[in-house]
C-alpha cells in the first residue's frame, strides 16, 4: 500500500499528525507513507520514523494557481493508491485527484465532495483534532465515532543531543534543570500568557537552583525580551535566551534536554509533548477539548471565563481575562507536582 499525505501547514498539526501515521504502521507495517509538505516542514518530519519520504509543496499559504497543483498531481501520476487529505480547504485535495489517486480519503470542507471519494462529513463525532486524524487509518464503517477508535499513538519525536558547538555557540550551559518557556505563538495574542507571569515563573525556577530558555522563532524574539526585562536582574545569567538563534530542529534537540516546559497553546507545546518533556500547557481562547498536548506528562490550564472558548484570535473585550486569570502561582505550583523542584 503507497499512501501520499498530504500534511497540514501547521507545526501543532504536523506533529499531532504522527498520530496517523503510527496507526497505519500498526496496521500495515509495509505501508509506504510519502508526506507532501511545506519544505520548512522537512526536519521535523525527519524525525518521524513511520514517515519513507517527503515531496516537497510547492505552495505557499493562500496560494493557489490552479495549473500549477494540475501539474504537480500529473507528476504523481501512477505512484499511490491511496490519498489522504487533512487540510480542510478544496485547494489541498486537487494534487491528489489529478494525480489520479484512486481512494481519496478526508474530512468534507469547503464542499469538495467530488474531489475525495472516501469522504467523512461527521467531524462533530470525532471531537479532537488528533481524533479526526487517526480516524483515515480506519475505514469509515469500522470507526463511526472517536469511542470505535483503539487507543490513539501519541507523536514521539526522534531527537538527538545538542553538538558542543551548538552549546557553545549558545553560551547555553546544561548543568542546572533547565524549564523552556514556550512563550509564543502565531495564532495571535488570545494564546499568550502575558510575558509578566512568564518572568515570575521563571524567577521561582531559578530561585530553585533552576535556569531557563527562553525559546521559539524570530517571531518571538520581542517577546523573551519582555520576559527578560522582568525578571530579577541576579538571575540573568542563569537565562537563556536563543528565540530565532537556532532551526527548528536544533530547538527541538534543546527542548528535549528540559526538565519541564511552560508553554502557550501552540506548535512548540506539541514539541514538547512529543519529546516526553513535562509541561504545564496554557490555553486561553483555545480548547483542550480541540487540541490538548499529547502527553501523560501535560498538565493544562484553562480558562473558566463565560466566553471561553472563544477561539478569535483577540479579545472582542480587549480584556484577555481568560489568560490573566491562570496565575504565576497556579503555575508554578503545577510545575512542582510535576517535577518536584
Amino acid at each position: 500500500m503507497r499512501i501520499l499525505v498530504i500534511a497540514p501547514s501547521w507545526l501543532g498539526d504536523l506533529v499531532m499528525s504522527q498520530s496517523l501515521y503510527k496507526a497505519i504502521k500498526k496496521a500495515n507495517p509495509d505501508a509506504t507513507i510519502d508526506l507532501y509538505a511545506l519544505k520548512w516542514m522537512f526536519p521535523i518530519i525527519k524525525r518521524m520514523d513511520e514517515v519513507n519520504n517527503v515531496i516537497e509543496n510547492p505552495f505557499a499559504h493562500g496560494s493557489f494557481d490552479f495549473l500549477k497543483r494540475k501539474n504537480e498531481g500529473m507528476k504523481l501520476r501512477g505512484k499511490y493508491d491511496k490519498a489522504i487529505i487533512l487540510p480542510n480547504s478544496w485547494k489541498s485535495a486537487l494534487v491528489p485527484f489529478f494525480a489520479g489517486v484512486k481512494e481519496r480519503c478526508g474530512f468534507i470542507g469547503e464542499s469538495r465532495y467530488f474531489l475525495l471519494n472516501d469522504y467523512r462529513n461527521n467531524k462533530k463525532d470525532f471531537p479532537l483534532m488528533v481524533e479526526r486524524y487517526s480516524a483515515l487509518a480506519f475505514s469509515k464503517d469500522s470507526v463511526k465515532t472517536a469511542q470505535d477508535l483503539p487507543d490513539i499513538l501519541y507523536p514521539s519525536l526522534k531527537t538527538q543531543e545538542p553538538s558542543c558547538s551548538l552549546l557553545e555557540k549558545l553560551n547555553l550551559s546544561l548543568s542546572r534543570p533547565l524549564l523552556a518557556l514556550g512563550c509564543g505563538a502565531n495564532y495571535g495574542p488570545s494564546k499568550l500568557w502575558p510575558p509578566e507571569y512568564f518572568a515570575e515563573v521563571a524567577d521561582k525556577w531559578i530561585e530553585k537552583g533552576g535556569a531557563v530558555l527562553g525559546i521559539g522563532s524570530k517571531n518571538d524574539i520581542p517577546t523573551v525580551n519582555k520576559i527578560k526585562e522582568r525578571i530579577d536582574v541576579r538571575h540573568l545569567s542563569y537565562f537563556y535566551d536563543i528565540a530565532g538563534k537556532t532551526n527548528l530542529v536544533e530547538a527541538l534537540d534543546l527542548t528535549a534536554k528540559a526538565a519541564a516546559a511552560v508553554c502557550n497553546d501552540s506548535g512548540l507545546m506539541h514539541l514538547v509533548a512529543a519529546v516526553g518533556v513535562p509541561q504545564v500547557a496554557i490555553f486561553g481562547s483555545t480548547s483542550t477539548g480541540y487540541t490538548p498536548p499529547l502527553s501523560d506528562r501535560a498538565v493544562c490550564l484553562e480558562s473558566d471565563e463565560p466566553c471561553h472558548p472563544c477561539f478569535e484570535r483577540t479579545c472582542k473585550f480587549k480584556t484577555y481575562a481568560c489568560l490573566k486569570k491562570i496565575t504565576p502561582k497556579l503555575v508554578i505550583e503545577q510545575l512542582a507536582k510535576l517535577t518536584g523542584i
